[in-house]
């Protein structure tokens, strides 16, 4: 009876590596049969950025004190949105403006600026590298950091 059993464990394996082997001999076939699929790099399309209408605000304003703005939409809990056919992005607009705070504060021009924005919000790279309003905002918005101010201070030479 020890033995019947043993053999009908050993044909319930040999049948269960069989079917198994068998589905992967169908799934290699299937893989080679499969042509391989190119998609078109199609035109983003936005249908709400309301990052650049905030961009425009702040330099339509000709001031920004970032400690006051940031303590003021803090307590709002408000938010940036960006919405298109590829991306959907939140973000809180206290850390946008900390975000744009940190980079003007440790670029040296508006080129170094749009690039810690990219690296810092990848999302919206295509956005920042077609907006022409980042040159007037990092000018506008470097005058209230350490930095700026530092640079602002007449030569003592």
């Amino acid at each position: 009876m020890k033995t019947f059993s043993n053999y009908i464990s050993i044909i319930i394996t040999l049948i269960f590596f069989t079917v198994s082997f068998s589905g992967y001999m169908q799934e290699k076939t299937y893989k080679t049969q499969l042509e391989t699929i190119y998609l078109k790099n199609t035109k983003e399309i936005v249908y709400k950025n309301t990052f650049s209408n905030y961009n425009d605000d702040l330099i339509a304003s000709n001031e920004i004190k970032f400690k006051k703005e940031i303590k003021k939409y803090r307590g709002k809990k408000s938010s940036l949105f960006f919405t298109s056919n590829k991306n959907n992005i939140e973000l809180v607009t206290a850390s946008y403006l900390k975000i744009i705070r940190k980079a003007a504060n440790r670029s040296r021009n508006a080129e170094a600026f749009k690039v810690f924005l990219i690296n810092n919000l990848p999302q919206l790279s295509h956005q920042f590298t077609v907006d022409d309003n980042l040159e007037e905002l990092y000018f506008l918005s470097r005058k209230d950091t350490f930095n700026g101010r530092i640079d602002a201070l007449p030569s003592v030479l």
